[in-house]
């Protein structure tokens, strides 16, 4: 019986031998190449190779920006008080950004300054469904076997294989992707949005919404607490701000309890609201779909949360308030009110 077993791990022992370094030079998910990632048409896992570059790059940046893939579209240069980089990943939410930071310090890396963007996926996304997510995958925090678990399952030739086809059609548009990596850590700040909020046949775009969706209040609000005292433990200079969801987005949260998370954050800690009815969330044309925002958007938010310039329009409509534990209770009736205004059941 032990030479059986023996005889079986020989044989993936070889198996693994032959296909690892085809996984490893393929690399859909650049993962074995984060200081250089290749635009391929597969998503990268951004979490892992902005962690790693980090690490490996602390002389480059003092401040960071942390958020979901939203958070990509903030121009990190126009920030002031610090050299940023964008951390911001796929459906990121509050406890990987918290795993996230404490890796970082662990590995001498304590950022003098950060700004967390929230929303809707903060407090509707389970972390537990990007374990098994290619491109989600938290980075490992454990030790040896944490990262041994981590880099087989980008070890395995039929992933791999399967990637090759979006890799083969793939026509890469975008020959500056591995400087901006390096530089700024965002996507790309220069393309137009085409968004109308109509399909082709004239039918509306509906809000943004995920079948696994479900409100998390206690678990969410926890994880920013945590990562709101780490800040305080290491003197970061701490600014959380809400994203501005698309109206028809914005619509399918508040019927969700997404109000609740924002009472609740106010709990947690002061913060700059975006997310409400405003001239800038009703606009197609400040969005590339219904989930992401046009980098404009994102200075506009700069501007409001650090340098205190909002249209005195677009404040009255609840974009660039900044929320407190004092003013919460007045400022959530305001936003129930408009939503009650306009249509959403609550």
């Amino acid at each position: 019986m032990k030479k059986f077993l023996f005889k079986i791990l020989v044989f993936f022992l070889i198996l693994f031998a032959i296909f690892a370094p085809v996984n490893i030079l393929i690399d859909p998910y650049n993962i074995f190449h984060y200081d250089d990632p290749v635009n391929n048409g597969v998503e990268p896992n951004k979490n892992f190779i902005k962690t790693k570059y980090i690490i490996h790059n602390q002389d480059k940046f003092d401040s960071l920006v942390f958020g979901s893939s939203r958070a990509g579209f903030i121009d990190v240069e126009k920030i002031p008080g610090g050299t940023y980089y964008d951390m911001a990943s796929s459906e990121a939410v509050p406890q990987e950004h918290v795993n996230t930071l404490k890796v970082l310090i662990k590995n001498g890396f304590v950022p003098k300054n950060i700004l967390l963007l929230v929303d809707d996926i903060s407090c509707f996304v389970d972390p537990a469904v990007h374990e098994n997510t290619l491109y989600r995958v938290p980075y490992p925090t454990g030790g040896f076997i944490s990262q041994l678990e981590f880099y087989s399952k980008y070890c395995d030739l039929l992933t791999t294989y399967q990637s090759l086809s979006v890799i083969r059609e793939h026509e890469d548009n975008d020959p500056d992707f591995a400087e901006r990596f390096r530089r700024t850590g965002t996507e790309r700040l220069d393309i137009v949005s085409e968004f109308t909020g109509k399909y082709e046949d004239g039918t509306e775009v509906p809000g943004y919404w995920a079948d696994y969706y479900s409100l998390r209040l206690t678990e969410a609000t926890a994880q920013i607490q945590e990562f709101v005292d780490i800040c305080e433990q290491y003197d970061i200079n701490l600014t959380i701000v809400t994203n501005p969801l698309y109206c028809k987005t914005y619509e399918r949260d508040l019927e969700n309890g997404y109000l609740e998370f924002l009472d609740a954050l106010a709990d947690v800690t002061d913060y700059y609201n975006f997310s409400s009815f405003s001239n800038v969330t009703e606009g197609t044309g400040n969005y590339y779909e219904a989930s992401h925002f046009i980098p404009a958007i994102g200075r506009m938010m700069i501007d409001a949360a650090y340098n205190g310039e909002v249209d005195p329009v677009l404040l009255k409509q609840g974009f660039g308030v900044k929320v407190t534990a004092e003013n919460k209770e007045e400022f959530i009736e305001f936003l129930r009110e408009q939503a009650v205004e306009n249509g959403v059941g609550l």
